[in-house]
């Protein structure tokens, strides 16, 4: 005669019982995984977007990018033509508003060799002319960050990036830094910001090297340690 092998109402009730318990301290491993996540990938999505920029750039297809990181960020990109003008030596009387003599007959660009504070004034002023990328970057909405700044890509790196901010436990200086939503704010004592003092979760940090190579840094809760990636 066959036995019956089904669950008794005891077996199944002590299986859920054990299921609920793993649930129950699994879930806040879950939500850290998934909270750091989000930061992770919006992190990797602008390394992304930087290094697609930077492969357009060493291509040809346009002489430097000028990238604005704010709520709504801009890409504004310089032709051949005009970096051919910039670079030039006397270069033409604008690119300096009519004071080449103090820049040694070279244009603003040439003579700092650093990322202009705003593309788009120099656009509009004519002393450097961009054309608005069509691609800006874009934020998912999950994550704050700090500060708002720009970065210029400019072939073999001739055109310095910005020099950023410097970060307790990293070397130099670091370009931004983002944070996840469920942790920080964008104001206050729980501001995503270089200065945080708190033990804070899901931050990543990304710094622009001099050679145009990104370095991605992950804090680290427990050794109060930012870890490179």
């Amino acid at each position: 005669m066959q036995k019956n092998k089904a669950f008794s109402l005891i077996e199944l009730l002590v299986l859920i019982a054990v299921i609920g318990v793993v649930a129950f301290f699994s879930l806040p491993a879950i939500n850290d995984w998934i909270k750091d996540r989000e930061v992770k990938k919006e992190t990797n999505s602008l390394i992304a977007y930087l290094k697609d920029i930077k492969s357009e750039v060493d291509s040809g297809k346009f002489a430097m990018a000028w990238v604005h990181i704010t709520p709504n960020p801009q890409t504004w990109v310089m032709s051949q033509g005009e970096w051919a003008q910039q670079m030039k030596v006397p270069a033409p009387a604008r690119t300096a508003q009519n004071r080449l003599s103090s820049y040694n007959n070279k244009s603003i660009l040439n003579h700092h060799k650093m990322c202009p504070g705003s593309a788009p004034g120099y656009n509009n002023e004519g002393t450097q002319k961009y054309t608005q990328y069509s691609t800006p970057y874009k934020w998912d909405g999950k994550v704050n960050w700090s500060p708002n700044t720009n970065v210029c890509i400019s072939k073999n790196a001739l055109i310095l990036p910005t020099s950023g901010e410097p970060i307790r436990g990293i070397p130099g200086r670091s370009w931004i830094m983002i944070c996840s939503k469920s942790n920080t704010t964008n104001s206050g004592n729980k501001r995503c910001h270089y200065n945080m003092s708190t033990k804070t979760d899901y931050r990543y940090v990304i710094k622009v090297n001099p050679s145009l190579t990104f370095d991605l840094y992950k804090y680290n809760s427990n050794s109060d340690k930012w870890i490179k990636k």
